[in-house]
């Protein structure tokens, strides 16, 4: 988790490649294992950084489909919000995926007990457009289909021309 010392900050500010840049080149590569994408290993830290934020704002779908329903209820926050909107929430014992793979900047608010996240805008912008399935599907209770499964019903689509 990533955390920023007060709320001046706006998703406008920060970039994706900025968060992961400021963990390790193995957590970069972590978080693409965790949403199974990938880039290459043998790049300098700075290049990885930027090659990992565009594979992730590449394939909002990898992400939402690993997505809960509290998390995505989250996104959708942040989608439906402007740029300075901080989505706050209690602080937990463990951190959300968003904040566990770098997707959100957060600042703890020790006194009052709550975590005030923020997103990238790029990263909020490449969510919006799938969300609103992947939330329908956690608030109908519906299990969602897999980013896999997704690409295997649009390549039989493709490939039997319906």
């Amino acid at each position: 988790m990533i955390t920023i010392p007060d709320t001046e900050f706006k998703a406008g500010d920060i970039r994706l490649a900025q968060i992961l840049n400021s963990t390790t080149k193995v957590n970069m590569l972590k978080v693409l294992k965790k949403f199974d994408l990938y880039a290459s290993p043998n790049l300098k830290k700075d290049e990885t950084a930027r090659r990992v934020a565009a594979v992730v704002l590449d394939n909002p779908i990898e992400i939402l489909s690993r997505l809960n329903k509290t998390e995505l209820q989250i996104v959708d926050e942040f989608v439906k919000g402007a740029d300075d909107t901080y989505v706050v929430r209690k602080q937990r014992q463990t951190p959300y995926i968003l904040q566990k793979y770098y997707l959100v900047v957060t600042y703890c608010d020790e006194a009052k007990g709550e975590w005030h996240m923020l997103m990238p805008k790029e990263l909020r912008e490449s969510l919006a457009a799938d969300l609103p399935f992947f939330l329908d599907c956690a608030t109908r209770g519906v299990k969602a289909p897999s980013a896999k499964e997704l690409r295997m019903m649009a390549a039989m689509h493709d490939f039997l021309g319906e």
